[in-house]
């Protein structure tokens, strides 16, 4: 339980200054009296003896001197491209959950936002658009990559933390940005002068936020709320619903009437509140859906009462299943160029599992025939 007094006293004690002493209470009041209850920050010092991590390590990894910060690797894209991942170093993904479970989990998202939350779903954001004639779907490229550390830092900065632990923080939720990465043509990725300040802070490039690192799904969702009020309220003068899933945008109306023209004027000034916010549509993936055509939203069909496995995702489970007993486990794992069997046998109860959260009875029928297979591992 915080005490101002308390924590005074005890400064005092310790030979503190009052003048000092009292600026930190102010500080502390300002988070901890909030409307979400945030933990005190005063220094980076602070937040070390907060999550057990050594202090000059923290400034290692906020003055971007430690290069072994973050593991990034890449895998290929099903769309196309490749997908960069960045897995943060022990202890800042230490520090990284510490800020997710006591600061960034405290803060509420958008109502329009599906991902990322505790309660929330796929099922649940699809549900909202099932029975829907006309479905606007657009996607947003390089969703978490496109928050910049000057957007982070601001974010921490409203929530009540002072200036300095602010951009401190953002730094630890940040990954650099390299020399030669296109960013460096943008002027709103380019730092404005020379941190004075601390000189070892100095970066000419702005950092983004990683994909894989522990902070970065919350983050981004924080940073959407204001997208999220104006995308709702388009949503609200086209009397659509609106629903983000992360970068999936969906936008449906049970009206028949609704038009081509007036779903093109839609996609317009929703591509125009992105852009202002700094994202960019990805434009191959918008999708105007008119009456009798198939609506698919985040892989589940809502042309029904409820969001419904699609027809090939129920397919794939049953040829599973299928030749596992005509061809036998190992013949169909080298068919299917699986690493093993437990490769197999971890993709196929994955499946299964999945349909569960959408379909529980069809779930229930696979994973009888599922154990009915004499696994091996």
């Amino acid at each position: 339980m915080w005490s101002p007094q308390s924590y005074k006293t005890k400064g005092l004690a310790e030979g503190l200054l009052e003048d000092l002493l009292e600026t930190a209470i102010t500080q502390s009041e300002a988070v901890i009296n909030s409307p979400y209850s945030l933990p005190s920050i005063l220094s980076l010092n602070h937040l070390a003896c907060r999550t057990g991590i050594h202090y000059q390590e923290l400034r290692n990894f906020v003055n971007r001197k430690n290069h072994d910060s973050y593991r990034k690797f890449s895998i290929q894209k099903r769309s196309g491209g490749r997908r960069f991942i960045h897995v943060p170093a022990r202890n800042l993904m230490h520090v990284q959950r510490w800020l997710n479970e006591y600061v960034l989990k405290k803060v509420p998202v958008h109502p329009a936002s599906y991902a990322f939350t505790k309660g929330s779903s796929i099922k649940k954001c699809a549900a909202k658009h099932c029975g829907a004639k006309w479905l606007i779907k657009i996607d947003i490229k390089d969703f978490f990559e496109s928050v910049s550390e000057i957007q982070v830092f601001r974010l921490f900065k409203e929530l009540g933390y002072q200036p300095l632990i602010s951009y401190e923080l953002a730094r630890l939720c940040t990954a650099p940005t390299s020399h030669i990465s296109p960013r460096r043509h943008y002027k709103h990725w380019r730092t404005r002068e020379f941190n004075e300040v601390i000189p070892e802070y100095d970066e000419t490039l702005l950092g983004y936020l990683p994909q894989g690192a522990a902070t970065s799904p919350l983050i981004s969702n924080l940073i959407m709320r204001d997208s999220d009020k104006k995308l709702s309220e388009i949503a609200t003068k086209y009397r659509l619903t609106y629903t983000r899933y992360s970068d999936d945008l969906s936008f449906s109306t049970r009206s028949k009437d609704f038009g081509r023209a007036k779903a093109l004027e839609v996609v317009f000034e929703v591509y125009k509140v992105l852009s202002k916010a700094g994202y960019r549509p990805q434009l191959r993936k918008t999708k105007i859906i008119p009456p009798g055509s198939k609506k698919v939203i985040l892989g589940l069909n809502v042309d029904c009462v409820e969001p419904r496995l699609q027809k090939e995702y129920k397919d794939r489970i049953k040829q599973h299943l299928y030749y596992i007993e005509k061809l036998g486990i190992s013949e169909h794992v080298s068919n299917r160029g699986f690493d093993s069997i437990w490769g197999l046998k971890s993709h196929l109860r994955g499946m299964i599992d999945y349909a569960n959260m959408i379909e529980p009875d069809y779930s229930k029928k696979m994973l009888d025939k599922f154990y009915e297979v004499d696994w091996p591992v």
